[in-house]
């Protein structure tokens, strides 16, 4: 399995934009939290389909180093890149993503508005009534 995920991490490393997506798509399956992060450098790719892709990734693993990173993303001039960072944000579920979910809540993209109001909603905790 070490070879596997090595390969994978390599992969991450290849001059080919579809070869470093679907090594991002097989380590987030993996949810090893070795492959944080490789995952983070990977939001910085050239290739949106990668950043993208990575972000999904690191949602699906759920470790907290990778929330700066992920905010930072919501940045990126790809809405996808930016709403599979708000996704990522609120399946790892730290408080420290809300104020910049609330400022995604202004993109100038409907999606990403609308994922970022989402999220927020999924993320706050409501009080109970007694």
């Amino acid at each position: 399995m070490t070879d596997e995920f090595e390969g994978l991490i390599d992969g991450l490393k290849s001059e080919n934009w579809f070869v470093r997506f679907y090594a991002a798509e097989a380590l987030g399956r993996l949810a090893d939290a070795r492959a944080v992060q490789p995952l983070i450098l990977a939001l910085k790719d050239s290739d949106a389909n990668v950043r993208w892709q990575a972000a999904e990734a690191l949602g699906r693993i759920g470790d907290a180093r990778a929330v700066e990173p992920l905010i930072k993303a919501l940045k990126d001039k790809d809405y996808h890149v930016r709403v599979l960072a708000i996704l990522a944000l609120e399946s790892i579920g730290d408080a420290r993503a809300l104020v910049a979910l609330t400022a995604a809540q202004a993109d100038k993209v409907d999606v990403v508005r609308d994922a970022a109001t989402k999220a927020l909603a999924r993320m706050t905790p409501r009080k109970r009534r007694k």
